[in-house]
Formats: C-alpha cells, sequence, structure tokens
C-alpha cells in the first residue's frame, strides 16, 4: 500500500479523499479499476488537485454524461490504463425513471433525490437528479442493491409513482450547464445575500438551506448564514451548483458591487 495520509491532512474534503485513498490502494494491489461513490462533480475536481503529481495512479471523473453535475471518480494503476471510452462503457451506473403526475403537487430534484434516499439509497448512490416537466424524474444511480426499486410503487407526498430502472441510454439527457458571469448589488458582503443572488434562490430559502448544512464554503459546511465573504471564496449547493467570487466593490452609497462566476 502507498501512504497518502498527508493528502488527506491538507484536504478541505476529508470524507471524500479518504474513499479515495482506500480506491487507490485497492487499485495500486490489485490491478484492477475502482470507482467512488457519487459526489459533486466541482468536488471531484477539487480532489484531484492533490493527487495530481502522482504517477502512480491515474483518474477519470464521470457521471453518466459529459455535464452530469455529480459524479464519481475512477482509480486505476499508472501502467494500467484503461481506454476513456472502456471506462464509460463499464461506468458502474444505471438509469432510474419515476414516474407520476405532478401537475398539481410539484416537485423538486430535491423531493426525488429525498425519495430514494428514503428507500434504501445511500447519498454516494445517487448521481444527477433532474425533472421532466409535471410527469416526474430520470436520474443515475449506481448499479449495485438496486432491485428493490424495480417496477416498484412509491408515493411522493399524496403523488403515487412508479419507479423504473433502465440503461443510461433510454434516459432524457438534460442539456448542460454553462458558465455564466453573475453581476449584483448587495447590501452586505454576507453569506446569505451573495449565496441567494448567486443561486437565484430567496433570502429565505438560502438560509434555511445554510442552517441545515446543504451549503459548503471553500469545501467547508457552514451554518451561520452572516459569514462575509471575501474575493476567491467558492460556495457549492446542493443541486443547485457552484459561484466563485471574482470581485468585490464597495460603491458611494456603500453597498457592494459583487461580480460572480457561476457554473
Amino acid at each position: 500500500m502507498i501512504d497518502l495520509k498527508g493528502i488527506l491532512i491538507n484536504s478541505n474534503y476529508k470524507k471524500e479523499t479518504e474513499e479515495l485513498i482506500n480506491i487507490a490502494n485497492l487499485a495500486y494491489k490489485h490491478w484492477e479499476t475502482y470507482w467512488t461513490g457519487f459526489n459533486s462533480t466541482y468536488v471531484c475536481e477539487e480532489i484531484l488537485k492533490d493527487f495530481e503529481n502522482l504517477n502512480d495512479f491515474k483518474f477519470f471523473i464521470y457521471g453518466g454524461f459529459s455535464s452530469s453535475q455529480r459524479s464519481r471518480i475512477a482509480c486505476f494503476r499508472g501502467d494500467n490504463f484503461p481506454e476513456e471510452d472502456a471506462l464509460k462503457s463499464n461506468f458502474p451506473a444505471q438509469g432510474i425513471k419515476i414516474i407520476g403526475n405532478f401537475l398539481f403537487d410539484n416537485a423538486t430534484q430535491d423531493d426525488f433525490r429525498s425519495l430514494l434516499i428514503e428507500n434504501g439509497l445511500n447519498q454516494i448512490k445517487v448521481g444527477d437528479i433532474w425533472t421532466i416537466g409535471d410527469r416526474g424524474a430520470q436520474g443515475i444511480i449506481d448499479n449495485s442493491d438496486i432491485k428493490h426499486l424495480d417496477e416498484k410503487i412509491f408515493y411522493l407526498r399524496d403523488v403515487k409513482v412508479k419507479v423504473n430502472v433502465v440503461g443510461i441510454d433510454e434516459l432524457q439527457i438534460p442539456s448542460g450547464r454553462s458558465k455564466k458571469l453573475v453581476n449584483t448589488v448587495e447590501a452586505s458582503t454576507r453569506l446569505d445575500a451573495i449565496a441567494s443572488a448567486g443561486f437565484r434562490v430567496s433570502r429565505t430559502k438560502i438560509i434555511e438551506r445554510i442552517e441545515n448544512g446543504m451549503l459548503r464554503l471553500n469545501g467547508s459546511k457552514v451554518n451561520k448564514p452572516t459569514i462575509n465573504l471575501k474575493i476567491g471564496d467558492k460556495l457549492e449547493l446542493e443541486n443547485k451548483g457552484f459561484i466563485e467570487i471574482l470581485n468585490l466593490e464597495i460603491t458611494k452609497r456603500e453597498r457592494w458591487k459583487v461580480k460572480l462566476l457561476r457554473k
């Protein structure tokens, strides 16, 4: 085994990094490819920055389609490099369709994700979930221990839904989220103000999500909406992507011009 504890000590994502260290040692020992669970694609990219100088290992980030917001990291020996097409075709995941009539009872990605978790799926086994109008949702999940979901009936609030496990190629893959510059003027540089503007979520809802630990600041969960932010800070909100603060400038009226990059 190769000692990678130094990477873990300095990581902002200790749980995710520890998982990658464990599978890296398995890959090195057994000459096979191993995959982590699903994490946000941004977190995967941040984690791998600490591994980029290790010649003993190679890594590949993939979530089932090119613009996925949640991905897994494949790890393999540096001298046993598989083809990218082989990694994608052997990606350990399945598609899922959650079919129901939500015309009069709108449901969000979070609602469908919670439904899967409440019915036996660990969060790291759930990839991207996206809604299909008012007819339900589709998504990508780990391909192990999912027989109890296929062809089963569940209830999301009062709406009856049927779950089908399918191939990823049978899904309606959503269009990718492109990078976008956001310019806004705020009364302060508080976390709740900037996150509300950047993620386009109401102030009340963003405070609720912060207090519930759903937002990360520079890799760490925070639960205080009053934190003042600075240039270079990066925010991640579950199922909403990421924003980076590019510039903060005080105006003559003592308000803040804020420039963000959302991705």
